[in-house]
Parts: structure tokens; C-alpha cells; sequence
């Protein structure tokens, strides 16, 4: 089966320290294309100064707003005049850049830029709560109604010249009513749970493995499996690295960095790998330090499941509400509907719709700027953006799912139980993923402590008839 790629972060090694003789495929290398930002005039940082010097900053921003929104945005977000600025001005503010983000018909990178400014005003889609013991933010839910849902497809997938077929075959699978978040959940979320000290409450991992991945034994491990299982698929089949590198799947760095794997002992490998992916206690996602990764609006990507699992423990105990994982026919039924769509939207790819590899963002979202992507019941980036995480477990060999199709509640694959290299599934691909990676029924797997800076997770919550 196809995964998330592993990794998208700078390394330290480079050609020079290791030399392999693979002129063939370093020839490859090519600038990577993606989404130009927005025009600059040359005085938005000007702008922005002037904001806090001006002898009435409110009337500067109000006029700003119908010059250039996000640049408006921009200014009352500083520090120094958010806090004096009238909440009449700030909510007018905030419901611009809503909507500027959710229009169609609005510039993509103006959507992007009015979301991200969006994200650091505070968005009022979520609502700031004080919890059992804890502040967090509340996200929107929608509900599924129960029934019968399609699952799965009887035709196989291709995905960078590799063949899955762990989806098959299409049959129905009769779901209780549960209610999914309308978005992933976001990096000013996960804020919530970091300022809370939830790395360290050990509440919120409550079994052995979650444990030593919490004492910092286990970190490494998902990282280590991961890249080790496409270094041996690549050795044996390099013309899939050729294909990921020409659909846009890796940059330049990184299809280095594997033609240097390629080419490394077994020795070599360990170094790399204990290099890149020391272990040891972690006490944030692995991209929260990377400006790439971080902004407010955007999905947290870089958790592992056990993360992904404490935060769901976490915002029960704050909310009162039995927030979870959702199982992968629950998330496929939420993405699909009862007509069985192939993407959130229909069966037709529109990479307009979405963020995956051909959009060429390059970078994750943030939340609902692609409004023409939602579902028809109202979910947002259910293709492409972030791959989210699930509860239901796959197996222990990435090639061969132990559990398969057609789905059955009572085989295993819902229990907690699991090692530190036990595989997950995740549903509905990311920023850096392809189209087919992308479909609502293609099944993708990852370590339960990998950090793929594409993997993130959406919420689910049990709603009574």
C-alpha cells in the first residue's frame, strides 16, 4: 500500500559527505513549481509599521480593509493594537476575512492570505471555552445520520506506478449516526493542548505503548520503519522513485537525500536515520518550529496517533464530550455520502477543489479555502490538505493489511492495543500527495509513531438517534 511520504524537512546531509555513483537520477533534479505568492506593492511592512504609529488606528484599518483586507488583517493583528482595538472593528475584520477565504471567486493566494491572518485574529468558527481544567476551543461538528454507506472500491489504484488494492472491494457497511469535525484540527487547537501541559499529563496516554512514546523510548521508531520500507521498495523498484519525483511528489532536496539512501550500507542508513530522527522525549509536533507548518489556521501535521489520541482524551476531559478518532468507514462515509462520491465534492478530480501535489501550494492550507471542494453536508478538506488520521488499524506489514476488506467492527482492528511500529490508516491525502492518494476510498497506512508533515486528524463524537 501506498503511504504518506515521511518526511518534507531540511537535512544535514548532503552529496558531498556520501558520494554514490547515480548520475542518472540526480540528472533528474528540476525546480519544483508552486503557487506564486501574492503581488507586492513594496509598502505592505510600511503599512503595517504606519498601522501602529498612527494617531487613530482604528479609522487607518477601517479604511485599509477596503483597499487591501488582508493587509488590514495584518495590522490589528500586532501585539501592541489588537488589544486596544473596538471589538466592533475586530469582528467586522474577522467576518471579512471569512468570508474573503471562503469565495470562489476570490484569488486562491488571496484566500490563503486572508485565512492565515484570519488564524491569528482568532477565528470565530471555533469557540474559546475554559474546561474542566484547561482553555480550548470548541470546534464546529456535523453530523452523519446513520445508515447504510458505501465502501470501498472493486477497481484497483495506481499511485506514483505502484498498484494497491486494499480498498477492494466495494461493499455497504450499516453505520450508527456520529457527528465529525467540520475541519481538522488546527495548529491554534493543539496550542490549547500544549499551553495545557498535555505532552506531560500522563491522563491522556493511557496504555504502555502511549506511555513509552511519551518517555521518549518509542519516538524514532515510525520514522526509522518508514523510510526504511521506501529505501527497499526504491532499490527494487526505481522507477517509482522516478514517478514520484515526476508527479511532483518529492523536491529536489529530498529526491537527493533518497538517491544518497539508495546508494548508503546498512550502517550508513543507521547514522542517517539516528541523525535525522534521534528519539528522545518530543513536546510538540514535529513541524511546530517550522514557519512552513505552524501558522494558527492551518492543520497540525507532524503528529503520531498516540498524540493524536491524547489530544482527543485531553479535549473530553476539558469539553464533557467523548471526542475520538473517527473509525476509516466512519471518515469514508462523512467524505462519500450514501451516493458514494469519489472526492468530497463528486467523482470528477478539480484541482481547484482542493490542495494535493497538483495545486502546488506546496504547503498546507488553511482551513476551507477551497469552498468549492466542501462536501454536500457541509465538511471541509476531506481531499487533499491533511491526511487524517483514524482509529482503525491495518496490520504490521505496510504491504499486506491484515485488516482488510470487507469491514467488520469486531475483528481487532478497533482495539487500542498496538507497538510502536504498528500501522494505522489514514484517509483522504494531503498537500504533497496525488490525486489518487486523494479519492475517499483509497486506504493509506502509517506507523503509529510516524510524523509525516502531511498527517493530521480530524475529530469524531458519538451522537444519539
Amino acid at each position: 500500500a501506498q503511504r504518506p511520504k515521511p518526511e518534507l524537512v531540511a537535512s544535514p546531509w548532503r552529496a558531498a559527505e556520501i558520494r554514490p555513483n547515480v548520475p542518472e537520477l540526480l540528472a533528474t533534479l528540476s525546480p519544483a513549481d508552486t503557487v506564486p505568492p501574492l503581488p507586492q506593492t513594496g509598502w505592505e511592512e510600511t503599512t503595517v509599521l504606519a498601522a501602529a504609529m498612527h494617531a487613530d488606528p482604528p479609522a487607518f484599518i477601517a479604511d485599509l480593509i477596503t483597499v487591501n483586507l488582508s493587509l488590514a488583517g495584518r495590522c490589528a493583528s500586532q501585539a501592541e493594537l489588537r488589544e486596544h482595538l473596538p471589538a466592533t472593528l475586530l469582528d467586522r475584520l474577522r467576518q471579512a476575512l471569512l468570508d474573503r477565504s471562503r469565495a470562489p471567486a476570490a484569488d486562491l493566494r488571496e484566500r490563503i492570505a486572508c485565512g492565515l491572518v484570519l488564524g491569528d485574529l482568532g477565528d470565530p468558527r471555533f469557540e474559546r471555552r475554559q474546561g474542566a481544567d484547561a482553555a480550548y476551543l470548541l470546534p464546529p461538528m456535523v453530523d452523519i445520520p446513520g445508515g447504510s454507506y458505501p465502501i470501498g472500491d472493486d477497481e484497483p489504484y495506481e499511485i506514483y506506478g505502484n498498484i494497491t488494492e486494499a480498498h477492494r472491494p466495494r461493499h455497504q457497511v450499516t453505520l450508527k449516526p456520529f457527528a465529525i469535525g467540520r475541519f481538522a484540527v488546527t495548529n491554534a487547537e493543539w496550542a490549547c493542548f500544549m499551553a495545557a501541559g498535555g505532552y506531560d499529563d500522563e491522563r491522556w496516554w493511557p496504555d504502555e505503548a502511549a506511555q513509552a512514546w511519551q518517555r521518549g523510548e518509542t519516538t524514532a521508531a515510525g520514522m526509522h520503519a518508514s523510510i526504511r520500507f521506501f529505501r527497499d521498495m526504491y532499490r527494487a523498484q526505481p522507477e517509482l522513485l522516478h514517478a514520484a519525483r515526476a508527479a511532483g511528489g518529492y523536491d529536489d532536496e529530498i529526491l537527493e537525500r533518497w538517491v544518497l539512501r539508495l546508494a548508503m550500507s546498512e550502517t550508513e542508513l543507521d547514522a542517517h536515520l539516528n541523525e535525522l530522527y534521534p528519539g528522545g522525549k518530543i513536546r510538540a509536533p514535529r513541524m511546530w518550529l517550522d514557519e512552513r507548518y505552524r501558522q494558527a489556521a492551518q492543520p497540525v501535521v507532524g503528529i503520531t496517533w498516540f498524540e493524536a489520541r491524547a489530544y482527543c482524551l485531553w479535549l473530553s476531559h476539558q469539553s464533557g464530550r467523548a471526542f475520538r478518532l473517527p473509525s476509516e468507514v466512519e471518515w469514508e462515509a462523512a467524505a462519500r455520502g450514501a451516493d458514494g462520491r469519489r472526492y468530497a465534492w463528486g467523482d470528477a478530480m478539480e484541482m481547484q477543489r482542493c490542495n494535493i501535489i497538483t495545486t502546488h501550494v506546496m504547503r498546507p492550507s488553511p482551513i476551507g479555502v477551497f469552498p468549492e471542494g466542501d462536501t454536500p453536508e457541509g465538511l471541509c478538506d476531506m481531499t487533499g490538505n491533511s491526511a487524517d488520521l483514524t482509529h482503525s488499524g491495518w496490520g504490521s506489514n505496510p504491504e499486506a493489511a491484515e485488516f482488510g476488506y470487507p469491514y467488520r467492527v469486531d475483528d481487532g482492528r478497533e482495539g487500542n492495543n498496538g507497538d510502536a511500529i504498528s500501522l494505522r490508516v489514514s484517509r483522504g491525502g494531503g498537500w504533497h500527495d496525488s490525486d489518487v492518494s486523494a479519492r475517499s476510498a483509497c486506504r493509506t497506512v502509517v506507523h503509529v509513531t510516524e510524523t509525516g508533515d502531511n498527517i493530521g486528524l480530524r475529530l469524531a463524537v458519538n451522537v444519539i438517534a
